[in-house]
């Protein structure tokens, strides 16, 4: 079975507040969910639709994966997963139509040969890999030999696994169609050479445009509207919203963190006398035992010179503290000197049964086994190191002979740890742990400081039901009393509230700062009946309440005027200066230094200018200059003035060095075929297939 494990790789309150208003407000809500909810499809991708249940099915099956690997997932977590899986989905909708169109499939026996095969796929080589890194054909066989006879999730995990196998050899081939449709013209590639090793010097006179302040600019509506339509469809948008919002954090109030004290304070008797230490901190406290050693490094800063007070021994039970918004009780379990870290090498004896085993040998021959093996190192420690190369059952032996170097006290399994713990270096000793019989040699050790172990009983300070009915209170009495945006900001500055603002809320948008899970804000803000000037319900979110305001809605497609003007003025009146340094320089007709001297501007020479450059000079990104610059000779004398992206600018070119001539473009053409290939490898084909696929996303209607 190890096999398949490398394959598969607020509490709510109830609060019944009787009121005309608020009904009013939770009935238009649940009509406005009602009213939205007509299609059962969460998105459409080119006529094909992707159903609610196929979508819910499949997130599910990932938000199960990542909790069994990560143990738990937070609700941000939780939204990004759903935004992949839906990704996913349309993926393989637009790339399945494009293998069909090209004829790309992968047939039962071309699938068999990916496992089974000369050359097997990489993963199935990796998944079935002995120790030492070689494939394992044999594993494989038999693993299918023995399907029928897995569990379940074994079989769903597998064929799963073949799946992946299935589509990375679709996309394989798919990519090397894409990879030797590539083909650069000689012609093409002497252009791409000279375009990178001309090289030009240049004279140049320029004046920046920061020698006109902004407030000297004065924009017509002619120069906004121009600039609107010149740039409209470079500057298209998705739909976005922008709210208004106040938060109604629910804190813990002095009477329920004196509640919390109280709690442990009340255990303290019973934490001194009882005798079973570890069951009756889980039994009461919010947080489970735990016997790790500490030192004053690791114990919480907040008791560490009580619990090693020399006068303070074991059974001694200190409290109640505050720390880290839990109030604590706890008692001293024992003290010692010990090591921080320590070395030990070791030799596992595993059987059938024992943690992480996948040996067929019974305990009792395990036992028998270790037994010998025992006698022999214990007689002569040094052999270890050979003998766990050959019998060792932990698969690391094969390449550090036994050896764990350095680990940290508490790291490995208790009985393991404590032998190395407490006895003298080259001590050699039988160990029994969950993963079999070690013969363990104690190699060295840090030198042993104090440390503590401790039971602590822990009652987080938590808001209680009576805490929340208040918090409630007082968002309900805003929202009820204030049914406009007017009247809604005036009673916000009047209660001394914090009003936030969120300018660009979208549909996948994750994060409102100060909101844990936004969700629930997010759909009603993109709710076809909410319109600009809605009050919100209450958003009953994690240990808070949200009231939002929307005060903005653009729809997707080109964006609104006002907003590119506002957003962009910046670049239109950069070139407002431009055009207004144009007009200046006329004045001075070719003499371009009293040009710069009397209007701020500089001289300078740029050298090794090239058609692929970015950079021209210290004047930064200059496309426009330097595809000017580069189609000029020394002949060609002065040419401008030309506006640019940062400054006008006059130029000669002084020296032109053409690139050395060679029939061999064989370095150019290795660069655009390697340029080539990881736009692909990056996914450029898939984004362009995207781009031009009829895409109806519904996802916010559900999620």
């Amino acid at each position: 079975m190890a096999a398949i494990g490398t394959i598969r790789k607020h509490y709510g309150i109830l609060i019944v507040i009787i009121g005309i208003a608020l009904v009013a407000f939770i009935l238009g809500d649940l009509f406005k969910s009602t009213n939205s909810r007509r299609t059962t499809d969460v998105a459409v991708v080119n006529n094909e639709k992707i159903s609610q249940q196929d979508f819910a099915n499949l997130v599910d099956v990932n938000l199960e994966n990542y909790k069994r690997a990560n143990g738990s997932i937070s609700n941000e977590e939780s939204v990004s997963i759903r935004n992949q899986v839906l990704e996913q989905m349309i993926s393989e909708i637009i790339m399945n139509e494009e293998f069909e169109k090209l004829g790309i499939t992968v047939s039962a026996e071309e699938l068999y040969d990916q496992f089974l095969g000369k050359n097997p796929n990489q993963y199935v080589v990796q998944s079935f890999s002995d120790a030492n890194g070689n494939f394992n054909r044999d594993a494989l066989s038999q693993y299918l030999n023995d399907f029928q006879n897995l569990n379940d999730e074994a079989k769903v995990a597998w064929l799963n696994f073949e799946r992946a196998i299935k589509d990375d050899r679709i996309n394989t081939k798919y990519n090397t169609i894409l990879e030797k449709s590539f083909y650069l013209p000689e012609k093409l590639a002497e252009r791409y050479y000279e375009n990178k090793n001309d090289k030009r010097s240049a004279e140049v006179y320029a004046v920046r445009y920061t020698t006109i302040q902004d407030s000297l600019v004065s924009l017509t509506d002619s120069d906004k509207k121009k600039f609107y339509e010149e740039n409209k469809k470079k500057y298209e948008t998705d739909a976005m919203r922008s709210i208004d919002y106040v938060v109604f954090e629910v804190n813990p109030s002095e009477t329920d963190k004196q509640n919390a004290k109280e709690y442990v304070e009340g255990l303290m008797t019973e934490l001194k006398n009882t005798t079973n230490v570890a069951s009756f901190v889980n039994a009461n406290s919010d947080r489970q035992y735990d016997s790790t050693w500490l030192s004053r490094k690791t114990v919480p800063v907040a008791v560490e010179a009580v619990v090693f007070d020399d006068n303070n021994e074991a059974g001694f039970v200190y409290g109640p503290y505050e720390d880290n918004g839990y109030y604590n009780i706890l008692r001293i379990v024992d003290k010692s000197n010990r090591s921080d870290s320590l070395m030990a090498s070791h030799l596992l004896v595993s059987y059938q049964g024992a943690f992480r085993s996948t040996e067929t040998r019974t305990k009792e021959e395990a036992k028998a086994l270790a037994d010998s093996l025992f006698k022999v190192i214990n007689k002569n420690p040094s052999k270890l190191e050979e003998l766990a190369k050959d019998f060792s059952d932990d698969p690391t032996a094969v390449t550090n002979k036994g050896d764990l170097g350095w680990f940290s006290d508490g790291m490995m399994v208790t009985p393991f740890n404590e032998f190395v713990q407490n006895n003298k270096i080259n001590a050699v000793g039988l160990v029994e742990t969950d993963f079999g019989y070690h013969i363990v040699k104690v190699t060295d050790r840090t030198e042993k400081t104090p440390k503590v172990r401790l039971a602590i009983i822990s009652h987080e300070i938590s808001p209680s039901t009576a805490t929340y009915q208040n918090v409630f209170a007082e968002a309900n009495r805003l929202v009820t009393e204030n049914q406009t945006m007017e009247q809604f900001n005036t009673a916000i500055e009047e209660l001394g509230l914090n009003k936030r603002t969120f300018p660009s809320l979208r549909e996948n948008t994750t994060r409102i700062t100060g909101i844990n899970n936004p969700r629930e804000i997010i759909r009603w803000a993109f709710n076809k009946d909410t319109k600009v000037g809605d009050i919100s319900s209450i958003f009953d979110l994690e240990d808070m309440y949200v009231i939002a305001v929307l005060t903005k809605s653009v729809e997707k497609g080109l964006p609104d005027y006002n907003d590119l003007i506002d957003r962009y003025e910046f670049m239109i009146k950069k070139t407002k200066k431009g055009e207004m340094l144009a007009e200046k320089a006329k004045a001075y007709g070719t003499d371009y230094q009293k040009m710069i001297d009397e209007l701020g501007g500089e001289k300078t020479t740029i050298d090794n200018i090239t058609f692929d450059g970015r950079a021209f000079g210290n004047f930064g990104v200059e496309d426009k200059i330097i595809g000017t610059v580069t189609a000029l000779t020394e002949k060609d004398g002065f040419v401008g003035p030309l506006q640019g992206a940062s400054a006008l600018y006059v130029v000669k070119v002084d020296s032109y060095t053409p690139a050395e001539k060679t029939d061999n473009y064989d370095n150019i053409l290795k660069e655009r075929t390697s340029l080539y290939k990881n736009s692909i490898l990056n996914g450029s084909p898939y984004r362009a297939l995207r781009e031009n696929a009829k895409i109806k996303d519904n996802s916010i209607l559900f999620y």
